[in-house]
C-alpha cells in the first residue's frame, strides 16, 4: 500500500507509542475463507478486462469492482469491531455473505444484462447481511439507529427495487445505492469516540495485506492459465516474465510497504484520525488492488498474444495498473503524514514511467512490452531500497 516513504515520518514519541503497543488479534481462518470468494469475483471482473479492452470496458470494472469492494469493506470493518469471538451467528453471516458474493461473481459476465436480477440480489443480501450487527449492538457502539438504517438497509431495498428498472435507469440505481454508502462513512458523526477505542489496528493491517496476497496469487494463477491455453516458447518466455513483473511488485509490496503501512495506521490512530484510518484502509486499497488486477489481466493477454503485437487495451492495463499502484502508495505515505521528500525519489517515476509501455506497444511484440515492463519494475525496486537508505541515513543524522 506504500513502499517506504512512510519510514521517514516517525518521531520518537511514535516509536515510543509502537513499542508500548499490545498487538491486537489475529485474523481468523473463517475471513480468510470469505476472502476466497472475493478473490474468485475479482478473477471474474479481471477476464473481462482480457484482450483489447475500451474505455467502456474498463469503466464497467472499476463499477463492478467497487460493488464487490464494499461488501468487503462492510465484512472486514464488521468482522473487526464485532467479531473478536466467532460465534455462531457470526459463522452464519459470513456463509450467508460468501454465498451472496459467489452469486455476484457468477453473475459478472452478464452482470448488465440477464444476469442482473442475480448480481442486484447478491448486493441487496450483503448489506443486510452486515446491517445486522449495527442494529443490534446499538447500545454498545452509541450509533443512532437511523445510520445503519440508512447505510445498509435502505441500499439493499434499492439493490432489489432495481430489479424491476429498466437499463440504464438501474444502473443509476446502482451507483446510488453505493454513493449512500460512501457520503455516510464520510460523515462519521458522533461515534468517532467509539471507534477510536474499538478499532483493532492490527486486524485491519493483517486483513488488507491478506487480501493483497491473495490477490496477487490469483494473477499468477492468471498467467498460468494463459499458458496452458497457449502453450507456445513464446507465450512460455512471456509468461515467465510476467511472473518475474508480478513477484517483483509483491516484493515492493511486502518487502517495503508493510513495516510502513503498519506505522502509518498507528500514527493515524495515535492521532484519532478515524477519517484518515477510512481512507487508508477502505478507499485507497481499492485503487491498490484494481491497479494489480489490471496489470495481471494486460500480462495475461501478452502471453496469450507472444510473437504478435500487444493490443493497445491491455498495454494501458499494464500501464495503468503499474501507475495505480504507485499512485495509491504515494496517497497512502501522505495521507500517514509523511513528507513530500520521502515519495519524490520512487513516486513520480512510477506513476509516470510505466505509460512508456503504450508507445512501446505499438512497435514491438507483446513479450517484449513483458520484458520492458520488468525492467521497469525492477528500476522501481532499486529506487525503493535507496529511499530505505537514504531515509535510514537520516534517521542516524538525527539521533
Amino acid at each position: 500500500m506504500t513502499p517506504p516513504a512512510a519510514e521517514g515520518s516517525a518521531s520518537a514519541q511514535e516509536n515510543t507509542t509502537e513499542d508500548e503497543h499490545r498487538p491486537g488479534r489475529r485474523v481468523h481462518w473463517l475471513e480468510l475463507f470469505f476472502d476466497l470468494v472475493m478473490v474468485a469475483y475479482i478473477g471474474q471482473i479481471a477476464h473481462t478486462m482480457h484482450g483489447d479492452p475500451g474505455w467502456a470496458d474498463g469503466f464497467i470494472f472499476f463499477a463492478l469492482l467497487a460493488a464487490a469492494w464494499w461488501a468487503w469493506v462492510n465484512a472486514t470493518v464488521t468482522m473487526n469491531l464485532f467479531g473478536a469471538r466467532v460465534t455462531p451467528s457470526i459463522w452464519v453471516a459470513v456463509t450467508i455473505g460468501m454465498i451472496a458474493i459467489g452469486v455476484m461473481a457468477a453473475a459478472v459476465p452478464e452482470a448488465l444484462t440477464d444476469r442482473a436480477a442475480a448480481f442486484a440480489i447478491g448486493n441487496a443480501v450483503v448489506r443486510l447481511v452486515w446491517g445486522w450487527p449495527w442494529l443490534t449492538k446499538r447500545r454498545l457502539t452509541g450509533v443512532p439507529w437511523w445510520r445503519p438504517v440508512l447505510y445498509c438497509l435502505v441500499p439493499a431495498a434499492l439493490w432489489v427495487i432495481s430489479v424491476w428498472v429498466p437499463a440504464p435507469w438501474q444502473y443509476l440505481v446502482w451507483g446510488f445505492a453505493v454513493a449512500i454508502e460512501i457520503v455516510l462513512l464520510s460523515f462519521l458523526g458522533g461515534q468517532r469516540t467509539w471507534l477510536r477505542q474499538a478499532l483493532d489496528v492490527d486486524h485491519l493491517i493483517e486483513r488488507v495485506g491478506l487480501l493483497v496476497v491473495i490477490v496477487f496469487g490469483e494473477s499468477i494463477l492468471a498467467i498460468i492459465a494463459e499458458l496452458d491455453a497457449h502453450w507456445t516458447l513464446l507465450s512460455g518466455i512471456a509468461a515467465v516474465l510476467g511472473f518475474a513483473a508480478v513477484s517483483m511488485l509483491a516484493w515492493i509490496f511486502f518487502g517495503y510497504a508493510t513495516a510502513a503501512v503498519e506505522r502509518g495506521l498507528r500514527r493515524l490512530q495515535l492521532r484519532g484520525s478515524i477519517g484518515g484510518l477510512r481512507d487508508t484502509v477502505m478507499y485507497l486499497p481499492f485503487l491498490l488492488v484494481a491497479g494489480i488486477v489490471l496489470f495481471a489481466s494486460g500480462i495475461g493477454t501478452a502471453v496469450a498474444d507472444a510473437g504478435h503485437p500487444l493490443p493497445i487495451g491491455a498495454a494501458v492495463c499494464i500501464s495503468a495498473g503499474v501507475s495505480l499502484f504507485f499512485i495509491t502508495s504515494i496517497a497512502e505515505s501522505l495521507r500517514y503524514g509523511a513528507p513530500w521528500g520521502d515519495v519524490v525519489l520512487w513516486g513520480p517515476a512510477g506513476a509516470l514511467l510505466p505509460w512508456l509501455l503504450v508507445p512501446l506497444s505499438m512497435a514491438v511484440d507483446a513479450e517484449l512490452v513483458v520484458a520492458a515492463s520488468v525492467v521497469l519494475i525492477a528500476l522501481f525496486v532499486a529506487l525503493n531500497e535507496i529511499n530505505v537508505r537514504r531515509v535510514r541515513a537520516r534517521w542516524a543524522a538525527e539521533a
